[in-house]
């Protein structure tokens, strides 16, 4: 019995969205708690720190926000990337032995301005699954948007121009988060991007899922 073991049999729901399919598995993980003290106890980097100097553009990561990666390879997870590439019917994008996570907060400052703007909205090679490892959270999700004008400063990316005006996206579909619930869903269909509705994560509190991509 493994870390990584999968509740194999809880039931998958599907949600057809613009004619896609989106599909949530509840109770992922036979172990959740045991993931959870893992990712807790292995540092994540820094990704794009300030200080990378092959960056076209200054990354602000560290000095407004901080953007926390996870890279671990672990056997286990090429059973977990074979489970969910049958559901969505693409490869895995990169080395399935592969744990990648997102661990982000945000700083108290004026640059994070949630109320007026989305976060960075952006699209993936193809579906992506992401595991929700917060404990009572079913706000901080993410968003699957359109965009309904040009948004032609975007361009410098995640971590110099990650706040978007709402007036250039509309938010097609909310993806409610919980503790190690599972959502996979196209993300070179839809351009998508952490749902922030509050300031639980503007502390000392991460906001942290797995991610497992794919591409078709």
């Amino acid at each position: 019995m493994g870390v990584f073991d999968l509740n194999d049999k809880s039931p998958i729901y599907v949600e057809k969205i613009m004619g896609s399919n989106i599909y949530y598995i509840d109770n992922f993980y036979k172990k959740p708690e045991s993931i959870l003290k893992l990712l807790n106890t292995v540092p994540a980097k820094v990704h794009n720190p300030p200080t990378r100097k092959d960056s076209r553009f200054k990354s602000l990561n560290g000095i407004h926000f901080q953007d926390m990666r996870h890279n671990i390879r672990i056997e286990e997870m090429k059973y977990v990337n074979s489970y969910l590439s049958r559901i969505c019917g693409e490869n895995p994008h990169t080395d399935p032995d592969m744990l990648f996570t997102n661990k982000t907060r945000f700083f108290p400052t004026a640059f994070n301005d949630y109320k007026n703007n989305y976060w960075h909205p952006h699209t993936d090679p193809g579906y992506s699954a992401l595991i929700y490892f917060n404990k009572n959270d079913t706000e901080y999700g993410t968003n699957l948007y359109k965009q309904i004008q040009p948004d032609t400063k975007h361009h410098c990316g995640e971590h110099v121009t990650p706040w978007r005006p709402k007036a250039y996206w509309k938010i097609v579909k909310t993806l409610k988060p919980k503790f190690n619930r599972c959502v996979l869903f196209d993300g070179k269909y839809f351009p998508h991007g952490m749902h922030i509705p509050n300031e639980r994560y503007f502390g000392d509190e991460y906001r942290l899922n797995q991610i497992v991509p794919f591409s078709n």
